[in-house]
């Protein structure tokens, strides 16, 4: 894998679409635009602002790596962070600057790649880090900068992508590849969108299997989990989030979010109740909580 022509992949991708970005017609960039996504993720996953209570943001020197849209920036502003926040590409980065703008809220919006921090040793209290570290191809080298600019003691909060989950084991590696033979079969993306499923997508999927036939484990992991045109994506068991982030103690380590929308209508209309069991023991995402040990202090390093 030439990891330089796929990070150039990763920017490009997030620049025409910034993460969320998907979630609301409103205009982009509007102050309806950033309610109505705000809206929408967290009602699809509440358990985002359940993991953000678990951090005492006031007064905190905080930087999020890969800040979307600028909508947790927001939150973590209002209880009281200091915020710095980066995205890998100028698009996002200008939309969090935006949101910051719109809202009135202090915090500084960065384009920066997390792999090469622009920041002294200890800058910062708190990193947070939701859904962004498994699209990075050279994540040890980000996870050594996070350890680098963190202060010794101070808190990292991250999600990652969670291999022993419904939406991997299932979902991915069973259903889809399933489905994606069927799609070139007149009628399958008809029948499939009146069950819920998302038409664009579905078509998109059929032309780049049409394209392309066969593809490696990570093209296809890639494909499938924000979307076909996605050009990196890894998944991570217990052990090999704890191998990432071995440097770090662990805090408190958890799984959460089953993604009923998956299921069409079928999901629609399984309980809420139901929906958190189902992700507190098989979600896609796996998040840690974690601390910087003492002896970091002044370990630096580039990682490999």
């Amino acid at each position: 894998m030439d990891v330089v022509l796929t990070q150039e992949r990763v920017r490009e991708h997030w620049d025409r679409q910034p993460c969320d970005a998907e979630l609301s017609v409103r205009e982009p960039a509007s102050r309806d635009f950033f309610l109505d996504v705000e809206r929408q993720r967290y009602a699809l996953q509440p358990h985002i602002l359940e993991c953000q209570s678990w951090i005492n943001w006031r007064g905190r020197r905080v930087l999020e790596v890969g800040a979307g849209v600028g909508t947790d920036a927001r939150q973590l502003i209002r209880a009281g962070a200091l915020y710095t926040g980066l995205n890998v590409d100028r698009g996002s980065a200008d939309m969090t600057a935006r949101a910051l703008r719109e809202f009135q809220l202090p915090g500084a919006s960065l384009q920066s790649d997390a792999t090469a921090l622009d920041f002294p040793d200890g800058t910062f209290d708190v990193v947070y880090s939701f859904g962004v570290l498994h699209h990075i191809p050279q994540v040890q080298r980000a996870v050594a900068e996070i350890g680098r600019v963190l202060r010794p003691g101070g808190e990292l909060v991250v999600m990652l992508y969670n291999r022993s989950s419904i939406n991997y084991r299932v979902e991915i590696m069973f259903l889809r590849k399933l489905g994606v033979r069927l799609l070139s079969i007149a009628g399958t993306v008809g029948l499939l969108t009146l069950l819920g499923l998302p038409r664009e997508k579905l078509e998109r999927h059929r032309q780049l299997y049409r394209e392309g036939g066969s593809m490696s484990h990570e093209e296809w992991l890639a494909r499938n989990t924000d979307g076909p045109d996605s050009p990196w994506s890894r998944v991570y068991g217990e052990r090999e989030a704890a191998d990432l982030f071995a440097a770090f103690e662990i805090v408190r380590h958890e799984v959460r979010f089953f993604d009923h929308r998956h299921w069409g209508v079928l999901g629609r209309a399984l309980p809420r109740s139901l929906r958190r069991w189902l992700g507190e023991r098989w979600g896609w995402h796996r998040i840690l909580h974690m601390r910087k040990r003492a002896e970091q202090a002044g370990s630096g390093g580039t990682g490999t």
